[in-house]
């Protein structure tokens, strides 16, 4: 179960040797997640669009990068071997089958005095490959020439999404505009290969989650510093999240939720509290909290 960071994570550095011990390939794989969407910002009513790509696996370029490396630089027979190296070394699977593509497009209905704007995130493998060969007559363990430094990349079926609702937007000028919900922070929801940042506020009655224009209140008053387990309708969803990560709109999802890192939109204190499982009710729009 992925989820969102901010940056580039680095996974593992580690080095595979050719049989004869004469070539090597030095390793440096990181993670970072990237927007991946177009089109998503709308404002005053007017309906806009969110259009993302749909493609997991490694491109034709990267694929034959990969089998240059196992075959040319360490006598590999085949593009397998190399690839139970990197799985044996990162302690997690990989996909290294050419990408098939499909594009979607989907539309985002803002509020008439508000805007929406749908972040898609996807989450990339970044392979970075030093080959070196060792300098002949020299009996130095250290003694290897540098050739050549690739960079290949691998997507995930790892999905996350943002959802930005503003209820009020100057540049609509409404006359009577509507109040703004307020909120503490941001919530992930994780369910498998999918993810959903979304603002929450603390009630005296537990947890108010804001997605889109619904709102989620989770029964409880406690949740523990790592999350806990929680179940909603995927109908909740953004569906260019449940188009990524194949998901019915009438399925149930169950996964996790924890506390989101702060953002420049939300700064707030965590509070330290504690309990297991809860389940979540939606409630009508107009029955959000102000």
């Amino acid at each position: 179960m992925a989820t969102y960071f901010s940056g580039r994570k680095l996974l593992k550095d580690f080095s595979t040797l050719s049989s004869n011990r004469r070539t090597r390939i030095d390793w440096r794989i990181s993670e970072e997640w990237r927007d991946i969407d177009e089109g998503t910002a709308s404002n005053c009513g007017v309906e806009g669009t969110c259009t993302v790509e749909a493609a997991n696996g490694i491109s034709e370029k990267t694929l034959s990068t990969l089998k240059q490396v196992a075959g040319a630089t360490l006598g590999l027979k085949d593009v397998l071997s190399l690839k139970y190296d990197v799985e044996l070394s990162l302690g997690r699977e990989v996909n290294w089958q050419v990408s098939k593509k499909s594009v979607k497009t989907f539309r985002i209905q803002p509020p008439k005095c508000g805007r929406c704007a749908l972040t898609v995130y996807q989450l990339f493998r970044i392979y970075e490959l030093t080959c070196s060969r060792k300098k002949w007559l020299s009996f130095d363990e250290e003694k290897w020439v540098k050739l050549s430094t690739r960079t290949v990349e691998e997507r995930t079926n790892n999905h996350d999404a943002i959802l930005d609702t503003v209820e009020s937007d100057p540049a609509c000028r409404c006359a009577n505009p509507p109040p703004e919900p307020m909120f503490d922070g941001l919530m992930q929801l994780s369910f498998g290969t999918i993810g959903l940042r979304v603002p929450y506020r603390l009630t005296e009655a537990g947890l108010e989650l804001r997605i889109d224009r619904q709102a989620v209140r989770i029964g409880g008053t406690d949740l523990p510093a790592d999350g806990c387990e929680v179940e909603i309708d995927a109908s909740l969803v953004p569906e260019p999240l449940r188009f990524l990560g194949k998901v019915e709109e009438a399925a149930t999802l169950r996964g996790r939720m924890v506390y989101a890192d702060e953002t420049d939109a939300f700064s707030f204190d965590i509070p330290l509290i504690a309990e297991a499982e809860l389940g979540a009710a939606v409630v009508a729009p107009d029955q959000l909290l102000r």
